[in-house]
């Protein structure tokens, strides 16, 4: 009985460090409803899709891709870099999980990992031990959110007749802006990220047409990455 109310607690707090991520998502996940209702996917798609790919960056990349006309290849293949930062993220939690949280649970739970549940999860971690009941709490309640706030953006989205008067297209770029701005600490950062956001444009007006036009993301990004890393060795 003891432990079993140990494990609720644990939940109980879980989902109630996952409310201001929630709240977070509530925005961005109307947005992403909003819009892949308007790029022609049906509200069980676009609820399936956050069911299934709980990535918000990811799923606003593959709008934007559908958007554009681009290839399965590039939605595949952006979202394989972008979303690469998660093997690090779920590498860097072992220490705090081993020996607490058995690996199967510990591999089911880390679905929901997030940009936001992993801060929130590693600030808990710094003090507490971590348990599968509190991942639960916080991942699953987060998931949830973000699932409901695109099931609503879907059901209202067909209600809207003009979403572009209500800057939902500027979703995806004000997302990235924001992480990006969380990302930079040092002057290196902001070379780093000029210097991928030249090579973008650069690459966008250079590459032939018959070529995938956001192809030059993807080539601008692991030409980036190199650098930061190659700047960071030297440090």
């Amino acid at each position: 009985m003891q432990q079993e109310a140990i494990q609720q607690k644990e939940l109980q707090k879980g989902m109630k460090e996952a409310i201001p991520i929630v709240l977070g998502y509530l925005p961005l996940g109307f947005a992403f409803g909003v819009l892949a209702i308007e790029t022609g996917m049906s509200v069980a798609q676009a609820t399936m899709m956050s069911v299934l790919c709980f990535t918000g960056a990811g799923q606003y990349i593959a709008i934007g891709i559908m958007q554009a006309g681009g290839a399965m290849i590039t939605i595949i293949m952006a979202n394989v870099l972008v979303n690469l930062r998660y093997l690090l993220f779920s590498t860097s939690t072992v220490p705090f999980l081993k020996d607490r949280v058995k690996p199967l649970a510990a591999s089911l739970l880390s679905y929901g990992l997030t940009d936001e549940t992993y801060a929130v999860a590693m600030n808990h971690y710094q003090d507490h031990e971590a348990t599968a009941s509190y991942m639960a709490g916080l991942n699953l309640t987060s998931h949830l959110g973000w699932i409901g706030s695109t099931l609503l953006g879907a059901v209202l989205g067909g209600f809207i007749p003009d979403t572009d008067r209500l800057g939902l297209g500027f979703a995806l770029p004000a997302m990235y802006i924001c992480l990006l701005v969380m990302m930079i600490k040092r002057r290196t950062d902001v070379f780093v990220a000029v210097f991928t956001a030249v090579v973008c444009l650069i690459i966008g007006f250079l590459i032939p047409s018959t070529m995938d036009n956001l192809s030059n993301i993807i080539i601008a990004t692991i030409i980036g990455a190199t650098l930061g890393v190659i700047i960071n060795g030297q440090h």
